[in-house]
């Protein structure tokens, strides 16, 4: 009897709660509330075309940021927390042909700034670099990039097909975890669409080079688009990432493909893409 009284007084309670928040409209933030500084123009461009920013913030609030300048050159520059600029528009990237695409950018623990984008100068190449802006005297003026860069453009991967989008994050030893798009296949199995590869460098001071720890790793080997992957480390120091895919995807394939029973290889390729198996599950020209 008084275990069902309970039980009743509960159900009432419950029901009483949800009208109330039914009736409860949470406060909507004004934009004034939420924006604390208005908007600052880090770079006057003028007639150059300046975009792809990636930024990221230091232990002590100072804001580091990197973009391209029309999809050439990589720039830097460093801002205070109250947006006064601290280092101004610094070239980057070596001298050279460069087209410089889809920077990304992370701080480690003592407040250097790991970069990593794509250079399309040529065969698509994924470069980093490792910048220190306390070798620089921050007067606001620009710094010299041979002063800051620990550790010079580095080739991260270069061959066959073209790569893009590339991220990057530090973990607790202050080495980089790379990410990056790739439609490198080494053994024509994906029929050259992009896929998701990782690397992994150390971070080598004394010689002022980034070492080869884990050497690129095709992290999605099946069939389908995958792109602009993305990278964190959590506190154990485990790699996260996330990336676009079209596994599993409603994909309609439309192909002319004769059907008289000459083209075998043709339908092969096909079985292999729509389930996965050669032509000898195709019976009938049929997958």
């Amino acid at each position: 009897m008084n275990n069902h009284k309970h039980s009743s007084i509960t159900l009432v309670m419950i029901f009483v709660m949800s009208t109330l928040l039914i009736g409860y409209t949470p406060p909507v933030a004004q934009g004034a509330s939420v924006v604390i500084t208005d908007a600052v123009q880090l770079v006057d461009g003028g007639s150059v075309n300046e975009r792809m920013a990636s930024m990221t913030s230091d232990s002590e609030g100072n804001i580091h940021v990197v973009w391209t300048r029309n999809t050439q050159h990589l720039y830097y520059t460093m801002l205070n927390p109250r947006a006064q600029t601290v280092i101004d528009v610094t070239q980057i990237s070596n001298g050279g042909g460069h087209r410089a695409w889809h920077p990304d950018i992370a701080i480690d623990s003592e407040d250097r700034i790991h970069v990593i984008w794509t250079n399309k100068a040529s065969q698509h190449e994924i470069l980093y670099t490792l910048l220190d802006p306390s070798l620089d005297d921050q007067d606001g003026t620009s710094a010299d990039d041979g002063v800051i860069s620990i550790i010079e453009d580095t080739e991260v991967v270069r061959r066959q097909q073209n790569r893009d989008w590339p991220a990057i994050a530090v973990d607790s030893q202050d080495n980089a975890h790379l990410v990056w798009e790739d439609s490198f296949d080494r053994h024509d199995k994906y029929f050259q669409q992009p896929q998701i590869y990782y690397k992994f460098l150390e971070i080598d001071e004394a010689s002022r080079t980034a070492i080869t720890a884990i050497d690129s790793t095709l992290l999605t080997p099946i069939i389908g688009h995958k792109g602009h992957p993305d990278i964190a480390i959590d506190a154990d120091d485990l790699v996260q990432i996330a990336w676009d895919d079209t596994r599993g995807g409603k994909v309609e394939i439309v192909a002319p493909i004769d059907t008289s029973g000459s083209m075998y290889s043709e339908w092969a390729d096909m079985c292999v893409v729509v389930v996965g198996k050669g032509f000898v599950v195709c019976v009938g020209f049929r997958c």
